[in-house]
């Protein structure tokens, strides 16, 4: 089996001299990203030269994808979506409940980054940027559940099984009437064609005895 073209991790201090390459060709602010370089997770080739990257900046619950970056554009295809799995593992483990972005490629948009509508900009903070911005986000969980202790979404989860175990209930129950409403009009119907059927028969026996008696003897 052939090894993956590419592997994708976190960066470290040692990625920093192949960064600032791909930095300077973006025209980007090399000497403010490497002092925040662990924001970025970048990919790498099977000679474990650097060939993508991309950051992410955590401010509480939110992330702001930022300064994607690519040695080779025609590789970027292949290092999205390695790189946006490695940013979906970090905003897990970090408790990331909605990502913003500046980027605008087919890919981003693809994956579920759209305009915010009234509740992401009531979201929004200041600290990634200026809100009239063209920004792009995506919402990964429910704010609320994010902010609760492990206790309190504990007992929400015991609520949401109750909730769904009494809908389970009432629908049994509700099948249960239907059974028995199907099985009361299934007797009703056998009871009548049993009732008709027994009419027919009286009815022809009695006719058989009428034309019976002008020709008896007795």
């Amino acid at each position: 089996m052939n090894p993956p073209a590419f592997n994708a991790r976190r960066a470290t201090v040692d990625d920093i001299p192949a960064l600032r390459v791909l930095w300077r060709a973006e025209q980007l602010a090399e000497l403010d990203l490497e002092k925040r370089v662990t924001e970025f997770q970048v990919a790498f080739d099977t000679s474990q030269k650097l060939v993508g990257s991309i950051g992410l900046r955590v401010d509480g619950t939110q992330g702001f994808l930022h300064s994607e970056t690519f040695l080779d554009f025609g590789q970027a295809d292949e290092l999205r979506p390695m790189l946006w799995e490695r940013v979906q593992t970090v905003s897990r483990n970090r408790g990331l409940t909605r990502l913003w972005t500046l980027e605008k490629t087919q890919f981003w948009r693809g994956i579920g980054f759209d305009p915010p509508d009234e509740e992401g900009r009531k979201r929004f903070t200041a600290n990634f940027g200026g809100e009239d911005l063209d920004w792009l986000t995506i919402k990964l969980k429910d704010e609320l559940v994010a902010m609760m202790t492990p206790e309190q979404e504990m007992a929400l989860f015991r609520q949401a099984s109750k909730e769904e175990n009494d809908k389970i209930l009432r629908q049994a129950r509700v099948m249960k009437w239907v059974a028995a409403a199907l099985a009361g009009v299934f007797f009703l119907i056998v009871a009548y064609s049993a009732f008709s059927w027994w009419r027919i028969n009286q009815s022809g026996a009695g006719k058989m005895g009428t034309k019976m008696r002008p020709g008896s003897r007795w």
